[in-house]
């Protein structure tokens, strides 16, 4: 363990990352049935396709989970 030196104690925020240089926001499905994927993209509409054929082509897989991955940043409060 190494020692540290608090300098001061301060309050900060986190919220969704919206600077220029972030990372756009993602979309992904996955099968709650069989944990299939339907892989990432910044269109819902393509997930969401993946998840209709993937229900096509498996009538019992009725169950779906949408994944965001969302970029964050911490910011000290003044």
């Amino acid at each position: 363990m190494s020692a540290h030196t608090v300098i001061r104690y301060a309050d900060w925020a986190i919220t969704p990352d919206t600077t220029a240089e972030a990372p756009p926001l993602l979309h992904e499905m996955a099968c709650t049935t069989c944990g299939d994927l339907s892989g990432t993209s910044e269109d819902f509409e393509k997930t969401r396709d993946w998840a209709f054929r993937h229900a096509g082509r498996n009538p019992s897989h009725i169950g779906y989970r949408e994944i965001i991955h969302r970029s964050w940043r911490a910011t000290l409060v003044r």
